[in-house]
């Protein structure tokens, strides 16, 4: 009797220890929940914030020649596959919603804004921390100047940055509706330019590699695999079925390069029917018709005059003697063909002097044909300052591509080194995205024009934040690798 007295005494005292305890523990995951949420709230303020500053400074955008052509295309349906023809067809439903062409502006500010909250708030950093981040990837003039764009390069990056945010927010094993949406988003966007397939591959492989874990290389080849044929089969399907004039774009830039080997190799490589009669090297030289810095030059400078094969189409047969002869003098002049192209890639990556300090940004609002008069600006003091600060920088290794894409390198280096890390996989994708993206325009660049690199230049800074900051669900998705390895 004595023995069960003492047992039921040691168990009051025990309780009466325990609860206390018991009761502190849920009162301080209460008041971390609180804590969290308000830091949640907090960073889609900031988000808000930069959101409206970003639109208020742009609006109702920066329209070059192509976006006016674009913008002329959307409102009257004549579409041509010249710039593929997703984003075109998506503005036309834009502009039958809302009878503004700067909806796609907006589209874009609240898709890339959005996919920066996701990313910031899938992390754990000092609220300070997380605003300052927010602002240096969302706020610079450079970023900026290249989201102002109406063109499918701030498109591109606009869907690719909510992609990345809707991936950041994943749990390893992941395969509800943010995968899906991200994957519809990327195929998407894999239909914008011509080269866009080389930038959402990775994301393809990434998204295999949340899906079923760990990453192996069977599942990533797969996921790179079934996005790309995804991508070809829906972008052929916009183009035939949106496309009411075909043009192909690649003779454009067979004959700027065998101009450029023509003048460093002192021989005509031209076939005939491309130019007028009387065109030799020294004309290409002396009118400066072949440029390195751009291909337009090509058919607007020379005296004899050069076809590009857009205003009217070239024969079939013609199209097969151009790919012969651009194959037979990359065949024959090697060196002359990795020189044009190396000059062009340093002028497209590097600063941006007086050779091509137009080529890096166009704020400016080009009318084509009746394209009616766009909306006036919200703020055009405030846009005036954001231009004339550009132009201070446009010339400093502030606005060229090269430091970007080192930090782009660096980090990637980082994560493959430690590939096992919970949120390398996400690294990896992003960097590996940006880094082939760009590394297709060392081919295929028609010009050293800045805006081809505005996904990779947004994505570096935002890489490293991924890298750095340590993700809020870091336990499980380690508890997770752990099983599932």
């Amino acid at each position: 009797m004595a023995n069960v007295l003492l047992l039921t005494t040691q168990i009051r005292r025990k309780s009466a220890i325990d609860l206390p305890k018991e009761s502190g523990e849920l009162q301080n995951a209460a008041s971390n929940d609180t804590r969290t949420m308000q830091r949640l709230l907090m960073i889609w303020l900031v988000i808000m914030i930069g959101f409206g500053i970003s639109l208020s400074l742009l609006y109702p955008g920066h329209y070059s020649f192509d976006s006016a052509y674009q913008y002329w295309q959307a409102r009257t349906g004549k579409f041509s596959n010249v710039t593929p023809v997703p984003m075109i067809g998506l503005w036309s439903v834009l502009l039958d919603v809302f009878g503004n062409p700067a909806s796609l502006l907006c589209l874009n500010l609240g898709m890339f804004w959005a996919g920066l909250g996701l990313c910031f708030a899938s992390r754990k950093m000092p609220l300070a921390l997380a605003a300052t981040g927010i602002a240096v990837c969302g706020l610079s003039p450079l970023v900026l100047m290249q989201m102002g764009h109406l063109l499918s390069d701030a498109h591109v990056a606009a869907l690719l940055v909510l992609a990345t945010g809707l991936f950041a927010t994943c749990r390893v094993g992941d395969s509800g509706y943010k995968v899906c949406f991200a994957f519809v988003l990327i195929v998407y966007a894999g239909c914008i330019r011509q080269n866009a397939l080389a930038a959402v591959i990775p994301f393809g492989a990434m998204a295999a590699s949340i899906m079923f874990p760990p990453p192996r290389l069977r599942f990533l080849l797969a996921g790179a695999v079934v996005t790309a044929v995804i991508t070809l089969a829906v972008s052929t399907a916009f183009d035939r079925t949106l496309a009411v004039e075909r043009r192909p774009l690649w003779p454009m830039l067979a004959i700027w390069d065998l101009a450029a080997m023509s003048v460093a190799s002192n021989q005509l490589l031209l076939p005939a029917f491309t130019h007028g009669p009387g065109l030799d090297v020294e004309e290409l030289r002396e009118t400066r018709a072949f440029d390195p810095v751009s291909a337009a030059p090509l058919f607007a400078r020379s005296r004899s005059g050069m076809k590009s094969g857009l205003e009217g189409a070239f024969s079939v047969e013609q199209q097969r003697e151009l790919a012969a002869s651009w194959l037979s003098a990359l065949r024959d002049h090697p060196s002359a063909y990795l020189g044009h192209r190396m000059r062009t890639s340093a002028l497209l990556f590097g600063r941006h002097g007086s050779e091509t300090s137009g080529l890096a940004y166009y704020p400016t609002q080009t009318s084509y044909r009746d394209n009616p008069e766009l909306p006036a600006r919200w703020n055009p003091s405030a846009h005036q300052y954001l231009v004339d600060l550009a132009d201070r920088l446009v010339s400093t290794w502030f606005f060229s591509a090269l430091p970007y894409l080192l930090i782009h390198l660096t980090i990637w280096v980082l994560a493959a080194h430690r590939r096992q890390h919970p949120h390398a996989t996400i690294v990896l994708g992003v960097t590996s995205s940006a880094l082939l993206y760009s590394a297709s325009f060392v081919i295929l660049a028609p010009s050293a024009e800045l805006r081809f690199l505005t996904w990779p230049i947004i994505a570096a800074p935002l890489a490293a934040m991924l890298w750095f900051a340590a993700p809020r669900n870091l336990a499980t998705i380690a508890s997770a690798t752990h099983r599932e390895g």
